[in-house]
């Protein structure tokens, strides 16, 4: 009986992540570089409800910089965000105004 349970309980533990009470965004590596860089204008809602793949997060941060002044990202400042952003926030994400 022991061993059934634990193997019922181990993929809760492996989904189980950790929210930035702050941002409302997934903890990991990357996340402190999005809040250094992206939250500073715009909300950890902005980037769930944007979602895309890593093509279209890099497409997001030279628009930023071309357009918006985001000032110049290292190219492992550039690497940590567009992989913890199409890690976690590849899907756009249906959320009303009021969540």
């Amino acid at each position: 009986m022991k061993k059934l349970l634990f193997i019922f309980l181990i993929p809760i533990f492996i989904f189980a992540v950790e929210i930035d009470p702050a941002t409302g965004l997934v903890k990991d590596v990357g996340l402190s570089d999005v809040k250094e860089n992206c939250t500073i204008c715009h909300t950890g809602r902005f980037i769930v409800i944007n979602g895309g793949n890593k093509n279209f997060w890099k497409k997001k941060i030279k628009l930023m910089h071309d357009a918006y002044g985001l000032w110049e990202l290292s190219s492992k400042q550039k690497e940590l965000i567009v992989n913890y952003l199409a890690k976690y926030y590849s899907k756009k994400k249906n959320i009303s105004i009021n969540q």
